[in-house]
């Protein structure tokens, strides 16, 4: 449990990240998605609260409307879903490291073959096609992997819903603010005719 962790202290509770959840869902079922996939590393931070240093290789978050969320991602990065997240273990997947820059094969051809194990290979799903780290070659890779599934853009439908921020964020924001006001002002205050930039921020 993420509120439970030894070594880990989560910067939001178990029942923020539920509401999250339920909030994504809601807005998912509104928009006629099942399952959405976000690879957005933003988005499955709100979502879960995953934090990995791993962007750099293909890794996901999915939020099915009747499932707990699942982390697929590179196998050596699964610990840190361990650490950070309150995903159940058995929904912490990690692909083959033999798909790390194969030349043919992608992690999204295990991503699909997961699909299709969860018996979700016809449902509409959502991806993130405007995020950074969603390629062309996974997209083809999924779509060709579950032909019977209607794949389409979710419309940043996870970006509108952290637009609308709960009053446990507020709290980060406001003292966000008040940091960055005191150390503005106290720029200020140094800043003369004269006085290099390095001495300023020192």
């Amino acid at each position: 449990m993420v509120d439970d962790n030894p070594i880990y202290t989560p910067p939001f509770s178990k029942a923020e990240y539920n509401r999250r959840l339920a909030e994504t869902k809601q807005r998912m079922a509104d928009a006629g998605f099942d399952l959405i996939i976000c690879q957005d590393p933003a988005n499955m931070g709100w979502l879960t609260g995953f934090d990995g240093w791993s962007f750099y290789t293909p890794q996901v978050v999915l939020v099915h409307l009747d499932e707990e969320p699942i982390w697929f991602g590179r196998a050596q990065d699964a610990k840190a879903a361990h650490i950070t997240t309150d995903i159940p273990a058995n929904n912490i997947i990690g692909y083959s490291e033999k798909l790390i820059h194969h030349a043919t094969g992608h992690p999204y051809d295990e991503l699909a073959d997961l699909i299709k194990d969860r018996g979700w290979a016809s449902s509409r799903i959502g991806v993130e096609l405007d995020a950074h780290y969603y390629t062309a070659r996974a997209h083809a890779h999924l779509v060709e992997g579950v032909p019977d599934a209607k794949v389409s853009d979710s419309e940043q439908l996870v970006n509108w819903a952290r637009l609308v921020k709960s009053d446990a964020e507020l709290v980060y924001m406001r003292e966000a603010g008040a940091i960055c006001t005191a150390a503005m002002n106290r720029a200020i205050e140094k800043v003369t005719p004269g006085v290099a930039q390095y001495e300023v921020i020192a």
